[in-house]
């Protein structure tokens, strides 16, 4: 008795795909707002040491914040204001009027 043969995981790699039309330009829809998360905002993450994150949080607290970003965006404003570039609510201002 032999076996079957099993079909192969890369037998559609190998297949050859048909040839697919390309879509009207015309037809494609514009969306009217971005969507949700793609507010024109840069995501990053930034690694620190755990004593760091404690401190953030404690500094955060005791000065009444809600969140660690705010000290994070203060940061970020200093470094800008000390090479003589706008805050980023002055930036974010002027991107609002443009």
């Amino acid at each position: 008795m032999s076996k079957a043969t099993r079909p192969s995981v890369f037998g559609a790699v190998t297949t050859p795909v048909a040839e697919v039309p390309a879509a009207d330009s015309a037809a494609v829809a514009q969306t009217a707002k971005p969507a949700k998360g793609e507010t024109g905002m840069f995501k990053t993450s930034i690694y620190l040491p755990l004593s760091v994150k404690d401190k953030l949080e404690e500094i955060a607290f005791h000065e009444g914040r809600k969140k660690v970003h705010d000290l994070f965006m203060e940061g970020i404003d200093a470094v800008l204001t000390k090479r003589g570039y706008a805050t980023t609510a002055e930036m974010k201002d002027n991107s609002k009027a443009s």
